[in-house]
């Protein structure tokens, strides 16, 4: 093809043919022009092609993330919902005049209170996307407000366990310690059938227990509702990312 052109320059130069040369001359220079345009045309399609599928692949790790953080978290929600309904039933023993509970039946409501469990959230691919300077999806640039917003909710999350953690290991363990036995605890963790040591009607008749169990409540209840918030935010998310990348739920 370069030689058939060439050859008809040579000859439009040979025969002296100035205007038809010109003309000749744009055109090929036209040609070059729209065949580097094709060119970087397609250069580009091929680099979104590849972005399009970097951001596929990121929104469907996050997305897989999700799915096992949001699992998790309503497991652990289960917990601390339970944790809560313990902590309510002995507050109502301690404004109850007329407790006939035996120890270990007292010492098996007070047990789930004092043997909470941990908060954790998976996040460690959700947090180094927003951590990704200039990161956004192109397909959805809202998704990393989402993302934001959600973000802030593990931390205000964290710092409401933190408050119900402080309680545990700077009031009511040491209060336990002081004025109960573990043995009780200890004898129902290992199933042990013998009743406890230690009266139970002391504890509910000490002003200072009340006082305890009260700021745990206190610090247990919002917690419960800051998680059943984050559940929803989670979700919320998921929807999202399932809106804009519709086969993003096909996980293998």
């Amino acid at each position: 093809m370069i030689k058939f052109f060439r050859k008809i320059r040579y000859t439009l130069m040979s025969e002296n043919k100035t205007k038809k040369y010109l003309i000749y001359a744009i055109g090929e220079i036209v040609l070059v022009v729209i065949g580097i345009l094709i060119a970087l045309q397609i250069n580009n399609w091929n680099e979104l092609q590849k972005l399009n599928k970097k951001e596929t692949t990121i929104a469907k790790e996050l997305y897989i993330e999700l799915n096992e953080n949001l699992i998790s978290v309503k497991n652990q929600l289960a917990l601390w919902e339970n944790r809560d309904k313990k902590i309510i039933e002995v507050i109502s023993l301690i404004d109850s005049d007329n407790v006939k509970l035996t120890n270990r039946e007292f010492d098996s409501t007070l047990i789930y209170i004092i043997a909470f469990s941990n908060f954790k959230l998976k996040q460690s691919k959700f947090q180094r996307i927003i951590s990704l300077e200039n990161f956004e999806f192109k397909k959805s640039p809202s998704l990393i407000n989402s993302m934001l917003s959600l973000n802030d909710m593990y931390i205000t999350l964290m710092e409401y366990y933190k408050q119900n953690d402080e309680n545990y290991h700077q009031l009511l363990q040491p209060y336990l310690i002081d004025n109960y036995s573990t043995e009780n605890f200890n004898n129902i963790i290992i199933g042990k059938k013998t009743e406890s040591k230690v009266d139970y009607h002391d504890l509910l008749s000490d002003l200072k227990f009340a006082n305890i169990i009260h700021s745990v409540r206190g610090s247990n209840a919002p917690f419960v509702q800051r998680i059943k918030i984050a559940i929803r935010q989670i979700e919320s998310l998921k929807n999202q990312l399932e809106t804009v990348y519709p086969s993003i739920n096909n996980v293998d």
